[in-house]
């Protein structure tokens, strides 16, 4: 089996970057009249913090596993992490760091020199109540709303942060590569042992780790939109959804991909053909000044005029692709209904469709682009419409 090595030795954001960062988020909080930010990050969805430093919290369920990061408008960046991670994150990070027992104390004294205004929040949709509370314990005259502005300046990439996603993107074509080859031996594979083969030969070529747990679904249980993998073994004539990622120095690659196992009916075929061309349509339509709505429009018209639409969360309005980077999933841009968001160059996003037919099969292709100033550079490589 081919095995695909990547040289790590040079690779990352230079401290220089995450200062250049902290500065041109301050300038955006001045503009929106925002007198600070708080940012909240945990270990699944770390990007609002590691967008300002390497540090990322632990997996837990004490306060290991949350971070905060205060940024004013004329003052500099304090991330609040567990005593526990004190250490480590200080090593770090190139500012300030405390214990989260001076969270409520530090926010009260910020407070006290603003008096009033609002301050923004990143990450309103799954920071704890625990967490907020200790905010609010602090804030006083200070008003507390939901932010995308940190989201929104996330999601145009730097020169450095697309090397990364594509060495990501990289690995990710080569478990893909491995799952092919491992099939070619024609000896019996279940979901389970598939998933860990991808997962073996993306570490093995120098990924940090999964970026999520991959996610391998055969015969009629690819027609769940997601699911994790079983005992279940391929057969012959299934229809198999693969949804595999890594994660390779802070960043990461979200690739969908399906295809058919040994002789495959006419219908699984078809699936599979839609659901690229779908994907097809969305990239050659996608170019820098399209609102998302309208690039979503394209996808989801596609996947309605191939007949799937009752088939189809992408056709029924779920949304046809979504920001990634240091996580699977970023808040922005939003490829779906109703996002006025005008699509910038160095935005980096996935654009998909899913395709999912009880008792028959599904599959979810899945392709991570760069818009650039004439259209998309696809970042991963592997080919979307698969017969093995």
């Amino acid at each position: 089996m081919e095995t695909h090595t990547i040289n790590a030795q040079s690779d990352g954001i230079t401290p220089e970057e995450f200062l250049e960062r902290v500065t041109t988020v301050r300038s955006a909080l001045g503009k929106e009249n925002l007198v600070g930010l708080l940012a909240f990050g945990d270990c699944w969805r770390g990007a609002n913090i590691t967008y300002f430093t390497e540090f990322r919290p632990l997996d837990g369920v004490s306060d290991i596993a949350n971070a905060v990061l205060l940024l004013g408008v004329d003052s500099e960046p304090v991330l609040f992490v567990s005593d526990q991670c004190l250490a480590y994150a200080t090593s770090a990070t190139n500012f300030e760091v405390r214990s989260f027992r001076e969270l409520t104390d530090s926010i009260r004294n910020f407070s006290h020199l603003h008096r009033v205004g609002t301050v923004g929040l990143a990450g309103a949709a799954y920071i704890p109540a625990s967490v907020l509370d200790r905010i609010h314990a602090g804030l006083g005259d200070l008003k507390l709303e939901p932010t995308m502005v940190l989201a929104e300046i996330k999601a145009i990439k730097s020169d450095a942060e697309v090397h990364l996603m594509r060495k990501a993107a990289a690995l990710t074509d080569a478990a893909m590569a491995a799952i092919r080859d491992a099939l070619a031996d024609g000896r019996p594979y279940s979901e389970r042992e598939l998933a860990l083969i991808a997962d073996r030969a993306m570490l093995a070529g120098g990924a940090d780790r999964t970026a999520f747990d991959s996610m391998v679904q055969a015969g009629p249980r690819s027609a769940y939109n997601l699911a994790r993998p079983t005992d279940r073994i391929l057969q012959p004539g299934d229809l198999v959804m693969t949804d595999i990622g890594a994660r390779y120095r802070g960043y990461v690659a979200d690739g969908g991909r399906g295809f058919t196992y040994g002789p495959a009916s006419d219908e699984k075929m078809a699936i599979v053909a839609a659901a690229a061309r779908a994907v097809e349509a969305g990239l050659a339509a996608a170019r820098p000044g399209i609102a998302a709505m309208e690039l979503n429009a394209v996808i989801q018209q596609a996947l309605v005029k191939s007949g799937y639409e009752q088939f189809s969360s992408e056709a029924r309005g779920h949304g046809t692709g979504h920001g990634t980077g240091m996580d699977p999933e970023e808040e922005a841009p939003w490829i779906g209904p109703g996002n006025k968001t005008i699509l910038q160059v160095n935005m980096v996003f996935t654009l998909k469709s899913t395709i999912t037919v009880p008792n028959v099969g599904g599959l979810r292709t899945e392709r991570i682009v760069r818009l650039s100033s004439t259209g998309v550079e696809a970042l991963d490589q592997f080919p979307m419409e698969l017969h093995w």
